[in-house]
Protein backbone atom coordinates (compact mmCIF):
# COMPACT_ATOMS: atom_id res chain seq x y z
CA UNK A 1 0.00 0.00 0.00
CA UNK A 2 1.08 3.22 -0.69
CA UNK A 3 0.40 6.99 0.55
CA UNK A 4 0.44 10.10 -1.86
CA UNK A 5 0.51 12.98 -0.94
CA UNK A 6 -0.80 15.43 -3.67
CA UNK A 7 -1.69 18.61 -1.73
CA UNK A 8 -1.32 19.52 1.97
CA UNK A 9 -3.65 22.05 3.56
CA UNK A 10 -1.90 24.90 5.08
CA UNK A 11 -5.22 26.80 5.69
CA UNK A 12 -4.67 28.88 9.06
CA UNK A 13 -0.62 29.61 8.51
CA UNK A 14 0.72 32.49 7.86
CA UNK A 15 3.66 33.57 6.66
CA UNK A 16 5.01 33.29 10.30
CA UNK A 17 4.45 30.30 10.80
CA UNK A 18 6.91 29.43 7.83
CA UNK A 19 9.66 32.18 9.11
CA UNK A 20 9.06 30.14 12.37
CA UNK A 21 10.35 26.86 10.52
CA UNK A 22 12.81 28.13 8.96
CA UNK A 23 14.19 30.05 12.31
CA UNK A 24 14.47 26.14 13.51
CA UNK A 25 16.58 24.98 10.27
CA UNK A 26 18.72 28.43 10.78
CA UNK A 27 19.68 27.52 14.26
CA UNK A 28 20.30 23.85 13.26
CA UNK A 29 22.98 25.49 11.08
CA UNK A 30 24.51 27.13 14.20
CA UNK A 31 24.49 24.19 15.97
CA UNK A 32 25.85 22.21 13.75
CA UNK A 33 24.38 19.36 14.70
CA UNK A 34 23.18 16.36 12.59
CA UNK A 35 22.31 12.21 12.87
CA UNK A 36 22.56 9.66 10.35
CA UNK A 37 24.98 10.26 7.61
CA UNK A 38 26.12 13.95 7.27
CA UNK A 39 25.81 13.96 3.78
CA UNK A 40 22.77 12.51 3.18
CA UNK A 41 21.47 14.85 6.09
CA UNK A 42 23.17 18.31 4.88
CA UNK A 43 21.35 17.30 1.09
CA UNK A 44 18.08 17.12 2.82
CA UNK A 45 17.87 19.90 5.14
CA UNK A 46 19.21 21.92 2.62
CA UNK A 47 16.27 20.84 0.17
CA UNK A 48 14.31 21.82 2.99
CA UNK A 49 15.31 25.02 3.00
CA UNK A 50 14.96 25.63 -0.65
CA UNK A 51 11.02 24.75 -0.40
CA UNK A 52 10.33 26.59 2.97
CA UNK A 53 12.34 29.42 1.15
CA UNK A 54 10.13 29.03 -1.97
CA UNK A 55 6.96 29.07 0.36
CA UNK A 56 7.29 32.36 1.97
CA UNK A 57 8.78 33.50 -0.95
CA UNK A 58 5.11 33.12 -2.74
CA UNK A 59 3.11 33.38 0.27
CA UNK A 60 4.44 37.51 0.70
CA UNK A 61 3.28 37.94 -3.15
CA UNK A 62 0.93 40.52 -4.04
CA UNK A 63 -2.39 38.70 -4.24
CA UNK A 64 -1.88 35.14 -2.53
CA UNK A 65 -4.08 34.67 0.84
CA UNK A 66 -4.06 31.54 2.75
CA UNK A 67 -7.86 31.00 4.12
CA UNK A 68 -8.36 31.04 7.56
CA UNK A 69 -9.21 27.31 8.94
CA UNK A 70 -12.49 27.19 10.04
CA UNK A 71 -13.60 24.82 12.65
CA UNK A 72 -15.28 21.24 12.45
CA UNK A 73 -19.36 22.08 12.16
CA UNK A 74 -19.01 25.86 10.75
CA UNK A 75 -19.52 26.88 7.47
Amino acid sequence: MSIVFDSVDIKGLRVVHFEQLLSYLERREYDSWYYGNRKQFEKRHEEIKEWLCKIIEYARSEGVIIPIRRKEGKK
